[in-house]
């Protein structure tokens, strides 16, 4: 079976911080949401840039698909991150808590 209706992190995705990562996995499983991890801490900038362009392309065809999508962020990246969502025409996203 296939599309949207079999989609295992049921329409709910979580943008974590490497940091918040660990302690939220099972958490976050269990409310059965997939996660997409923000860069690490000290990552090149370049790296850094390119792996939160991505995050971002991935967030806003989630959003534009009506997945509910939420933040985990520890500080490090997430003005970043909502910086190049903006550039997508995404809002804020959600603090998860």
């Amino acid at each position: 079976m296939s599309g949207v209706g079999s989609d295992p992190r049921g329409r709910k995705v979580a943008v974590v911080a490497e940091s918040l990562l660990h302690g939220l996995l099972d958490r976050l499983d269990s409310e059965g949401y997939g996660v997409i991890q923000l860069p690490p801490a000290g990552l090149g900038e370049d790296d850094a840039a390119l792996w939160l362009e991505q995050v971002a392309e991935h967030v806003a065809e989630f959003v534009r698909n009506d997945y509910e999508v939420v933040l985990a962020d520890d500080g490090e990246y997430g003005g970043r991150l909502h910086e190049a969502l903006s550039g997508l025409r995404v809002g804020a996203l959600p603090t998860y808590s």
